[in-house]
């Protein structure tokens, strides 16, 4: 499997800081997985397997696809400034890395998936104050890995490889810039 695993730095760390601060302090900006998904055809969190988790939240920030066409989120539309700070945590992270979306969850615990419509690499990185809350990746010989995601980012294919969080306590934000 091709991945890169990159260590977050202390600035890093302050800018997600700042993400996780300002999620906190908006605490409504993401959509609930599990009311979203009451009687409505909800493809990723039925295929993550969330539909259970009533505090499970998530929104995408940046470029969507919209009955066929590209638009801004809604999310984007109302927080401008959290994609600021996204794009900050990026041009500083990874400056080289090319992303058009961030896919925002808060305490979800995907089950084994594959993403559908990522084209390339992902960077996937958490925030918060969690114990364990790791990502696992099947490997090509159906091993499975786990990585730190707290400490570090890492840059892998979602759609090559199946992958799925790790039980957590705590509230856990994870960042998928894709």
């Amino acid at each position: 499997m091709d991945y890169k695993l990159r260590k977050l730095t202390s600035v890093d760390l302050l800018n997600l800081q700042k993400i996780y601060n300002y999620l906190e302090a908006n605490k409504n900006c993401l959509k609930s997985l599990y009311e979203n998904t009451r009687g409505k055809n909800n493809h990723h969190a039925k295929k993550i397997q969330v539909l259970d988790q009533r505090e499970a939240r998530g929104s995408v920030a940046g470029v969507v696809i919209y009955r066929g066409e590209l638009q801004i989120s809604k999310l984007s539309i109302q927080h401008p400034n959290l994609d600021n700070l996204l794009i900050d945590f990026m041009k500083q992270h990874n400056p080289k890395f090319i992303f058009n979306s961030v896919y925002i969850t808060k305490n979800c615990q995907s089950k084994p998936h594959v993403d559908s419509s990522n084209v390339g690499d992902s960077i996937i990185v958490t925030v918060g104050k969690f114990e364990k809350g790791n990502l696992y990746v099947v490997q090509d010989d159906l091993s499975t890995t786990l990585f730190d995601i707290k400490k570090n980012s890492l840059q892998f294919n979602g759609v090559r490889h199946p992958h799925y969080t790790q039980e957590f306590t705590g509230t856990r934000y994870s960042l998928i810039f894709y």
